[in-house]
């Protein structure tokens, strides 16, 4: 990676679109505290952004450091374009949201060069892999047209991969997938390049980029010898170009297709995971592509009553409806017009769930109350399947019971790939 990668993209600009600006919306941007509204983030008054520690840590980063970061944005006195939104400071500057988490981002870079250097790769390997996150929280929530936010992500996959070359329990490699007359680039993690492995398609919500979900490979698929592939969705990362729509798992399904000329990998055991909207992807491919796709897991899928019901739908923080926006490209995410929008995406709507039962095996994840994937939705998913099963968390902590339910996962899966 370029010495000088960051600084050339870096600058102290003062003429870059604030994010919360990015998308227009006749509403505030200001999040208001609602109980259960979303499943891994948090909503702080005061912050246009979901402040995620939960999933920061999970990823492996300090929350101690996370404050700091925050704290820093909090007190600063530079122009924002909205005084009651603390991570809207315009510029790259101090305070301004992507400058402070790249300073981080930086200084875990260096140290990782150094560390390089100095012949000690698990250092340099933690290091860089510490840089690529807090580079990904500097892009985030990675709208299209965010200056900023793509010099970010440019930089998050750059340590991302470099992390991999000191990683020696682990293979990455790049995998090209032609799609809409571009190529859209998924990451491959390998426990060795020794025999070919099933192999698990990974993808997270529309807030998400796919080098964020290492330590699902790490802590509970490589163990059992099962490689991942990552992709971003629609809109956002290597897939920024792809517009989101209902045919929202094509860009899945091409991929399918591909990974049956990859020779790392078993063509014949290939299984689908999905949070968020990654679940719905997933969900509809287990429907779409029933001879490839041998199990699938959704973790808290927006499938159905996120997008039948506009009152629910009006209960998502700000932020998740700017990236919904972006992903399906228009610029404007005002609820009621955007709703509109999403109506088609409802897989109850197309026809797919509640209507007939597949024999591809289902396994939803996800809390009672949550906005996004309640209840009905988790069992509905289950239910569309001959072995269809849902864990449903109805007691504190969501968190902690979530990451339990992602190692059942990864047993669920190992079964049914060994079938």
């Amino acid at each position: 990676m370029s010495e000088n990668l960051s600084e050339t993209l870096f600058v102290h600009k003062s003429n870059v679109q604030e994010t919360s600006t990015i998308v227009a919306n006749s509403a505030t941007k200001k999040n208001h505290k609602q109980n259960n509204v979303v499943m891994e983030g948090e909503e702080k008054p005061g912050w246009y952004r979901l402040l995620k520690f939960m999933l920061w840590s999970w990823q492996g980063l300090d929350l101690i450091e996370c404050s700091e970061v925050l704290a820093r944005i909090a007190v600063s006195t530079h122009p924002r374009s909205d005084q009651e939104l603390l991570d809207s400071v315009i510029g790259f500057h101090s305070g301004n949201w992507s400058y402070e988490w790249t300073q981080k981002a930086m200084f875990y870079y260096k140290q990782g060069k150094a560390y390089a250097q100095q012949g000690e790769p698990e250092k340099a390997k933690k290091a860089y892999y510490l840089a690529s996150q807090f580079y990904s929280v500097a892009s985030y929530p990675h709208l299209k047209g965010d200056e900023l936010s793509l010099q970010a992500q440019a930089l998050a996959f750059n340590n991302y991969k470099e992390s991999a070359k000191y990683n020696h329990n682990m293979i990455l490699k790049e995998i090209k997938v032609p799609f809409q007359g571009k190529e859209v680039t998924c990451y491959l993690h390998l426990p060795n390049d020794e025999t070919i492995h099933p192999v698990v398609i990974i993808s997270g919500g529309l807030d998400t980029l796919q080098c964020e979900l290492l330590p699902l490979f790490e802590k509970e698929l490589a163990p059992a010898g099962i490689a991942m592939l990552t992709v971003d969705l629609p809109g956002i990362g290597f897939a920024s170009h792809v517009k989101l729509d209902q045919n929202s798992s094509n860009l899945h399904q091409a991929i399918c297709h591909f990974l049956k000329g990859v020779p790392w990998v078993d063509h014949d055991r290939i299984a689908l995971m999905g949070m968020r909207f990654g679940g719905n992807v997933a969900a509809r491919l287990a429907f779409l592509e029933p001879n490839c796709v041998k199990s699938v897991v959704c973790v808290g899928a927006a499938v159905g009553s996120i997008f039948d019901n506009l009152d629910n739908f009006k209960k998502l923080p700000p932020m998740l409806l700017d990236c919904i926006a972006s992903r399906m490209q228009i610029n404007n995410s005002s609820v009621e017009m955007l709703y509109k929008f999403c109506v088609p995406l409802s897989l109850i709507k197309q026809g797919l769930l509640a209507r007939t039962r597949i024999k591809t095996p289902l396994l939803s994840i996800g809390h009672k109350d949550d906005l996004i994937c309640n209840e009905q939705d988790l069992k509905l998913i289950a239910r569309a399947s001959r072995e269809g099963e849902s864990h449903i968390i109805d007691k504190p902590p969501i968190f902690e019971s979530y990451l339990k339910s992602l190692s059942y996962s990864a047993e669920w899966l190992t079964i049914h790939l060994a079938e």
